[in-house]
């Protein structure tokens, strides 16, 4: 069983239809942090009080990548050891990031795709069966579909483990 961590972001402003979270697997194979299994998603505001229905989705995301809050891994073990994931602004390999304020123009395939209402928030827990695995530089994004009414108090994470 390998590390666990979580990118996290809490109470920023977003774009419309925008990637909240991305991580990209370690490209050599075999290497630290080059297979990942998803653990856990999650989206929601709290800055509004107005009901909206929005599109989500865990995908994969190929080249041209956007620009990205640079965001390090949180090990779920107090004390523990550092991801090999760490924190970038491009989605460079082995990296993670958070809330684009520029989306690339690479293809997204979806893996889950899903709708929720932003006042009640959106959680992915996935039975160990459906667990999304991503492998050698591949990136994953958690993302919004549509344009939210309001912009601001978004928060969002994907817990994940490293299986190397």
């Amino acid at each position: 069983m390998g590390h666990i961590y979580s990118v996290t972001m809490q109470n920023q402003t977003i774009v419309a239809d925008a990637t909240l979270v991305i991580i990209r697997a370690a490209a050599a194979i075999g290497t630290r942090a080059s297979h990942l299994e998803l653990l856990r998603a999650w989206a929601g505001q709290h800055g509004t009080a107005t009901s909206q229905n929005l599109g989500i989705m865990i995908a994969q995301k190929a080249s041209a990548f956007g620009t990205y809050t640079s965001t390090t891994p949180v090990p779920h073990t107090l004390g523990g050891a550092a991801s090999a994931i760490t924190g970038s602004t491009s989605a460079a390999a082995s990296s993670a990031g958070t809330d684009a304020t520029a989306e690339g123009a690479g293809t997204v395939t979806p893996l889950i795709y899903d709708g929720f209402n932003n006042l009640n928030g959106w959680l992915w827990v996935p039975t160990p069966d459906e667990r999304v695995q991503v492998q050698d530089g591949i990136a994953v994004i958690l993302k919004i579909v549509g344009t939210p009414t309001t912009l601001t108090s978004w928060d969002a994470g994907i817990t994940f483990q490293e299986v190397d």
